[in-house]
């Protein structure tokens, strides 16, 4: 179409065309407009969103260490390092106790746990122990693992050895199954202690699988409760100094048993004690065999 004309169809033609594309292009601005005005809220809604989740996952990480901090602080050892190596010890003197012919010299034993800290007693310092792998502790790759060597010292020179339980026991039996010992009885019907100590003895040995302090330590109790008997029973038949001495070894094994039986811990030591209290009841009662 020429840009000049003096025709007016032609003329009217060219102004309808160029008025769609005018309202044409408005329409497209004001599409454009309206595009970017919701692209802005846009905008706007995931700035302040983004803002609101970098707070909430800082405030988040604060109280998550926290909580963190106060878990550890809470987590307490299933057992102390000073009692592990108590209990430690104990066993391999109860397992040494059954083997009348055999001495455990040493023992090595490795623990793969959790080291952690409580306070010590009375909040002294604190003291480290051991918290077994729990899935609510976190990786089992955290484990420490920690060794140790227990090796039993040698008595000084010109002090006699501790002797072996089962051995202590095997006297005893032999010293009250003499026929001294089985002349006294007392009750009605009557019953020989001297009897029952041995018959107690035997049942010991049966159990022999299953000891632990608290089964020795009630053993001990029950033959020490006999042998009381026993030195009631003496009276004229056995001269005042040998007598007496029998009934002070038998007071003083009932006395350890009372003082052993008022705790909750025991350590090796207490076995040993037990074990020479034993014996000295079986030494004193087989000198008054004539």
């Amino acid at each position: 179409m020429p840009l000049v004309t003096n025709d007016i169809a032609q003329a009217r033609a060219a102004y309808a065309a160029l008025e769609f594309r005018s309202q044409a292009a408005e329409q497209s601005s004001a599409t454009l407009k309206a595009s970017l005005d919701h692209l802005s809220a846009t905008q706007l809604t995931l700035t302040k969103s983004i803002g609101l989740q970098v707070q909430y996952t800082t405030n988040q990480a604060q109280i998550n260490g926290q909580l963190a901090a106060q878990q550890a602080s809470q987590i307490l050892p299933d057992i102390s390092l000073d009692d592990f190596i108590g209990a430690l010890g104990l066993a391999v003197a109860l397992g040494e106790a059954t083997m009348p012919d055999r001495a455990i010299s040493s023992v090595s034993v490795t623990v793969q746990s959790y080291l952690t800290l409580t306070p010590g007693p009375a909040g002294g310092n604190q003291v480290p122990g051991f918290r077994l792998y729990q899935p609510e502790l976190g990786s089992p790759s955290a484990l420490t693992t920690t060794s140790f060597d227990l090796a039993k010292l040698a008595p000084p020179p010109g002090t006699p050895a501790l002797r072996n339980l089962y051995s202590v026991l095997q006297d005893m039996q032999a010293t009250f199954s003499d026929d001294f010992w089985n002349t006294f009885s007392s009750g009605s019907p009557p019953t020989a202690p001297a009897e029952q100590i041995v018959i107690e003895i035997s049942k010991i040995y049966a159990n022999i699988g299953s000891w632990s302090f608290p089964y020795i330590m009630q053993e001990a109790t029950t033959i020490a409760a006999m042998e009381t008997t026993l030195a009631g029973l003496l009276g004229s038949s056995v001269p005042p100094p040998q007598s007496n001495s029998f009934s002070a070894t038998v007071q003083a094994l009932s006395s350890m048993n009372a003082s052993l039986a008022s705790r909750t811990k025991y350590v090796a030591g207490d076995l040993f004690a037990l074990t020479s209290a034993l014996d000295a009841t079986t030494r004193s009662a087989n000198t008054l065999i004539p």
